[in-house]
């Protein structure tokens, strides 16, 4: 019964993406031989529910211990036992054991705010024809994989917005 228990979110979870898939499957759009709106969805939630069949074989048929803790691990919920591994002691700081460090924070604050005031003496553009062959080489590639691999429409933009990215779909060969 324990083993069955250890597999009930990722039946869930699998019960689920074949919901969703369902409902993907649903999706109609005439696309001239493109991949249609249905492709990208459907491989994300297939995905999903081959992982949730992994786990399930994984937890039932290997017998693994290991069990997933989540965000909330080491976290000790007042008037339980203190865990094994993440008992401290009584020794420490109340406030590192609640998580909460005000020095810590305001550290952090003061950390950022100095980067903020720093950055045009420390960080400033020191090679802009570099920047500015990195910037277009990554639009490009950008505007390669939406447009081209993935069929992902990006929106034109107004005026002169428009016209360039009209010209640089025709230079890629989109339009």
């Amino acid at each position: 019964m324990a083993k069955l228990l250890r597999v009930v979110p990722h039946t869930v979870m699998l019960v689920v993406s074949i919901a969703l898939y369902w409902m993907a499957a649903r999706i109609e759009a005439d696309t001239g031989g493109r991949i249609g709106p249905a492709v990208w969805p459907k491989a994300v939630i297939a995905f999903m529910a081959l992982l949730c069949a992994y786990e399930i074989v994984k937890r039932l048929v290997v017998k693994t211990d290991f069990e997933a803790k989540g965000l909330l691990s080491g976290t000790e919920i007042p008037g339980s036992e203190p865990d094994v591994v993440g008992d401290r002691g009584s020794d420490e700081d109340p406030a590192l054991e609640s998580g909460s460090d005000p020095k810590m924070l305001f550290g952090g604050i003061a950390i950022i705010g100095g980067y903020v005031v720093a950055v045009p003496w420390i960080g400033g553009l020191r090679r802009p024809v570099l920047a500015v062959a990195i910037s277009l080489a990554g639009t490009i590639t950008l505007a390669l994989v939406f447009l081209k691999v993935a069929y992902i429409s990006l929106p034109l933009g107004e005026g002169p917005f428009r016209a360039l990215s009209l010209g640089l779909m025709r230079l890629l060969g989109v339009s």
